[in-house]
């Protein structure tokens, strides 16, 4: 019995690295997004338009709680905050993972970068 108790470890400890997609202490992850944004074409783009980036966060703690909103409209209107009734171009969204200890605690991030056209 005392050999099957480190096999069985061993195999909890890979399952775990293998099915949770992350680390077992700490992952720090980029992805890709696609999505539909305006281009110049759709707006009067210019040159000296501002660029703008926004984020939202969701977290997870213990794999028990989890809070936050890491949605594409709330990054996209954390980016606007600053231009009323402006219209975010040129889009590039990227997806930020950062989890510690086999995801123990996990923060997840929605980050978006545009140029902002004047209304």
């Amino acid at each position: 019995m005392t050999r099957r108790v480190p096999a069985l470890t061993a195999i909890l400890v890979l399952s775990a690295f293998l099915l949770g997609g992350c680390g077992l202490l700490y992952t720090n992850i980029r992805l890709p997004y696609s999505y539909n944004a305006a281009t110049p074409a759709d707006v009067h783009a210019d040159k000296e338009d501002p660029i703008a980036t926004g984020r939202a966060c969701d977290k997870t703690l213990l794999f028990l709680v989890a809070w936050g909103d890491a949605g594409y409209a709330s990054a996209v209107r954390q980016a606007l905050e600053p231009y009323s009734k402006a219209t975010l171009y040129d889009v590039k969204t990227d997806v930020r993972v950062e989890s510690y200890v086999v995801g123990l605690y996990t923060r997840s991030c929605t980050i978006v970068t545009g140029r902002v056209a004047k209304p």
